[in-house]
């Protein structure tokens, strides 16, 4: 595993194979770059893991109000996506030449991977697992956008997710399938799907990217 700080983010960059794409992932400190290569043994890509301070200022799009407790969202992924296109992008591609890059997030990360997929057609693919499309203000946005051409998708949520008892995140099942519907109807999306998970929100998140990631690299 290679490790980099980039302006005060931690990479974690592991090559499985040779002239893989890049898969960027946004993620905790705790969380483990090499249970997704090991659960994709075999695969060509180059898995870049970068770490975050504050996921909710990280990865939100927007500000929002509280979900849980007090604590709210401060709208710091334009920080987090501007940092990721102007240092991180090409500190990567000088080093090991990429070519082809995707996204991938668990929970608000994967929310943060398919907006900064939409927002600059840097992606070739995203795949955004257990996503939280809940987020207020995200079929708002979602609709009338357009992926890149010949970009692809992986959604995927647990089947359990939208029974809770939580009136903001039991929306969750519904915004999830109208995001699918727009992207079976979006014109650039080349592929595309929803996979339903079983249990809920935190059952094996590793298995869940890995599936995600492995399903872009098909």
């Amino acid at each position: 595993m290679f490790t980099l700080s980039l302006h005060g983010r931690n990479l974690r960059i592991i090559e499985s194979g040779s002239g893989g794409p890049a898969v960027f992932w946004g993620c905790g400190d705790r969380e483990s770059p090499e249970a997704i290569v090991r659960l994709l043994d075999g695969r060509n890509f180059l898995l870049v893991a970068y770490d975050v301070g504050d996921w909710n200022r990280a990865f939100s799009p927007w500000p929002a109000p509280p979900v849980f407790g007090s604590e709210g969202f401060s709208g710091g992924g334009r920080e987090t996506l501007d940092w990721l296109c102007s240092d991180c992008i090409p500190a990567v591609e000088a080093r090991f030449g990429v070519r082809e890059k995707l996204l991938c997030g668990y929970s608000l990360a994967g929310l943060f991977s398919l907006w900064a997929f939409y927002e600059t057609g840097v992606f070739s693919g995203a795949a955004s697992c257990s996503g939280s499309l809940w987020f207020p203000g995200w079929q708002d946005f979602m609709h009338g956008r357009c992926a890149p051409p010949g970009s692809r998708v992986y959604l995927s949520l647990g089947d359990r997710e939208e029974h809770t008892k939580n009136r903001l995140l039991r929306g969750i099942g519904d915004t999830t399938r109208a995001q699918y519907a727009a992207l079976q109807a979006d014109p650039h999306i080349t592929r595309c799907t929803l996979f339903w998970e079983s249990g809920g929100h935190f059952a094996e998140p590793e298995k869940r990217l890995a599936r995600g990631v492995g399903w872009l690299l098909d």
